[in-house]
């Protein structure tokens, strides 16, 4: 199951690196959408108290478009119809940072939606939800 796993995420990855090459503002556009539309997956299922079981599902889409998005980055990407602000070039550590913030807190989200508690959902989904806002404030165009 998990070579399953790393191999669907190693598919997925090399797809977006590949899209990425071609128009990597509508790849970054592309995989926000994707992301927003499990996190608001995931934000129905908390409202409705259950089941677990499709935030596990979407948590799991959530990280794998997660690794895949700072590739999404390359230089010269910061021309044309983009929110990112400058400061993803120019302080490429911190945006690493905001990253891996996002990375760590999506494993926690993963951890909680496989111990099926909709408390510890809740929590790691507010979680995932202040570092996603936080990279926003810093990294991204109003």
């Amino acid at each position: 199951m998990v070579g399953a796993i790393g191999l669907a995420l190693s598919g997925a990855l090399i797809g977006s690196v590949a899209l990425a090459q071609g128009d990597p503002i509508a790849a970054r556009k592309d995989n926000r959408k994707q992301a927003g539309a499990q996190m608001k997956a995931i934000k129905g299922i908390i409202d409705a108290k259950g089941p677990a079981s499709g935030v596990v599902q979407a948590a799991a889409k959530l990280k794998e478009l997660q690794l895949a998005f700072p590739a999404l980055f390359p230089a010269g990407s910061d021309k044309g119809e983009t929110k990112a602000l400058p400061v993803v070039w120019s302080d490429k550590a911190g945006f690493a940072a905001a990253n891996k913030a996002q990375d760590t807190a999506l494993d926690a989200l993963t951890a909680a939606a496989g111990s099926g508690d909709m408390a510890k959902i809740g929590e790691a989904f507010g979680n995932a939800a202040k570092t996603c806002g936080a990279c926003h404030d810093k990294f991204r165009a109003k």
